[in-house]
């Protein structure tokens, strides 16, 4: 599916790594030129010299596939690096072009007509996407299939397995049946999360954005974090049904959040020998472990606090009856955000210029001005001097595009936007709470709070990766990734709430199974991800077509153990 062939004049085609190219780069004139490289994931970078020596007629050199390729031939090799703006750039370019190569191909770069040419046509990198996804509509059309043979052979294998046969929801608390579409899309989220970190098939739009920008992988995170949201309104209202007295309360959330704060610390010790001095602080389930408990002390206390009583009585206003009932918790949560912009854009990280949120290293970087400890501008800087250095993330995703120092995306700082995120969350949790009765209801109003969230999200980024007041920034949750990924959250439980609890057209088979055990996969996953049979390897695997296969296997050996589960009643939470 992705052999190009062993040889083509001369180059070893098995020599190239995955998402590789090779560019031929020639001139008939006997003069000595420098090459000099730019990547466009590395937004406002300089030119960067790719060997100190040069090269006289022809040099042959690997390039990536994930982005345009820059490349510009110089006169001179003295500077390291040089600026795209810089006044001797005339003087010492001789040509510059640029492309976007594909995986395996062979390209010539003729420098004196500075025009390149495709040799080897690449292979088609994408098509083992269409093959899987094929594959799994065939199977899940086979099970679906199965339902109709007489026989039923499906109840048959279930009873080898000493499994019972038929659905067997877990109860809630209050003896209600479980909204499917909930467990569905954590489920969802779930499977995503395996999916990409078992390696996404190696596609880089799989994987997360290196700086700003949004990809398939920064949508898990928030989406977790949301949907934990939604389902916080149940247990406040079970409280007040049962009349539980506040201190003990806050004091159930306090307990859950150092239960979860703690297995995110200890999940951090994975991965080697566990030096004391380096171990990582934050984290994901830390983050959680914070956001949660913000967000369910704050709903706890204002539960009773209610500044429209009489809102119901009015037709007109009932519409806004979710919104108005929370107008305390807004005026808290919305505190929250303005704290952390008013710190975000005025108080600026020393030797950093005010506002700075860039990954720092070659980022708008000059001879006279390096940013390559601004990285994150005062959110990096919160977080260094909170935690120290040695105990923060230090490998970003910003660290080999831009060569930027450590940084956490988990740190403390951007928790205050992930607790707006969850908030978000409880909003649409509420929603389903006040029109339980009427389903079409709550399907508009988180529709129209998809709407909304996009809208704001899209103005604040400018619809573009980079630009806008607030760039789209997983590392930073930025305002406007919180808008956007909420928007999507928004709308895909409405199109699952709809499909699902309202129509009955779908059970949310397979995610829903993982959806109800989302701790125990998610912990399984991170302790085994790199353990047969989730992971491993035959032959070379230097293929999309051979390491696709292999990550959504894995993705789905969970799902299939949640599925086990789910039939044996186990049901593990924190």
């Amino acid at each position: 599916m992705e052999d190009p062939g062993h040889y083509f004049r001369g180059l070893d085609l098995y020599a190239l790594e995955i998402d590789t190219a090779y560019l031929n780069i020639t001139s008939k004139l006997n003069e000595q030129y420098w090459l000099y490289t730019r990547n466009e994931d590395c937004y406002l970078c300089p030119w960067k010299r790719y060997d100190e020596a040069g090269f006289t007629n022809s040099l042959v050199t690997e390039v990536s596939t994930h982005h345009t390729q820059h490349f510009l031939v110089s006169k001179s090799g003295e500077s390291t690096y040089i600026r795209t703006d810089s006044a001797s750039l005339a003087e010492i370019r001789v040509c510059d072009n640029s492309f976007l190569p594909g995986e395996f191909g062979v390209y010539d770069f003729d420098i004196d007509a500075c025009r390149i040419e495709t040799s080897l046509e690449p292979v088609n990198a994408h098509l083992a996407i269409l093959v899987c996804f094929l594959a799994y509509v065939g199977l899940a059309l086979f099970c679906f299939g199965l339902k109709f043979v007489p026989g039923k052979p499906v109840h048959k294998f279930e009873r080898w397995l000493g499994w019972r046969a038929g659905e067997q929801e877990k109860p809630e608390a209050s003896g209600k049946q479980r909204l499917r579409s909930l467990d569905t899309f954590r489920g969802i989220a779930l499977a995503i999360m395996i999916f990409v970190n078992d390696g996404g098939g190696h596609y880089y739009f799989f994987e997360h954005a290196t700086w700003d920008g949004l990809y398939v992988a920064d949508l898990v995170f928030p989406w977790f974090l949301w949907i934990m949201g939604v389902c916080i309104p149940m247990s406040v209202r079970s409280n007040q049904k049962k009349n539980t007295p506040l201190l003990s309360v806050i004091y159930q959330i306090t307990l859950r959040s150092v239960k979860l704060f703690c297995l995110g610390f200890i999940l951090n010790t994975l991965g080697g020998w566990i030096r004391v001095e380096r171990l990582r602080v934050p984290g994901v389930l830390q983050r959680f472990a914070i956001s949660y408990f913000v967000v369910a002390v704050v709903a706890n206390l204002l539960a009773k606090v209610n500044f429209c009583p009489k809102v119901s009585d009015n037709k007109k206003m009932n519409i806004l009856k979710d919104i108005l009932d929370l107008a305390p918790h807004w005026i808290v949560m919305l505190t929250i955000l303005l704290i952390h912009q008013l710190v975000v854009w005025l108080v600026p990280a020393p030797g950093c210029p005010q506002g700075y949120r860039g990954p720092g290293g070659l980022h708008d970087w000059s001879p006279e001005r390096n940013f390559s400890g601004c990285i994150g501008g005062i959110t990096g800087y919160i977080d260094k001097q909170f935690f120290g250095t040695s105990h923060i993330y230090g490998n970003p995703t910003a660290k080999h595009v831009y060569t930027a120092s450590a940084f956490d995306p988990e740190g403390l700082f951007g928790s205050l936007t992930t607790i707006f995120q969850v908030w978000l969350g409880y909003q649409a949790g509420y929603t389903l709470q006040v029109y339980a009765d009427n389903k079409y209801k709550v399907g508009s109003h988180w529709l129209f709070w998809s709407v909304l969230t996009g809208g704001i999200g899209c103005l604040l980024c400018g619809g573009s990766q980079h630009g806008g007041w607030i760039p789209l920034n997983k590392n930073l949750w930025s305002l406007s990734f919180v808008m956007v990924t909420s928007c999507f959250a928004f709308a895909l439980l409405a199109f699952l709430f709809v499909i699902i609890d309202m129509r009955n057209w779908w059970k949310g088979q397979p995610f829903v199974y993982a959806g109800m055990n989302s701790i125990l996969l998610y912990c399984g996953h991170s302790v085994g991800y790199n353990l047969f049979p989730w992971h491993f390897m035959v032959g070379e695997m230097r293929t999309h077509a051979d390491k696709l296969p292999e990550a959504l296997w894995g993705m789905s050996l969970w799902i299939f153990i949640a599925f086990v589960l789910y039939k044996k009643k186990v049901f593990v939470t924190v």
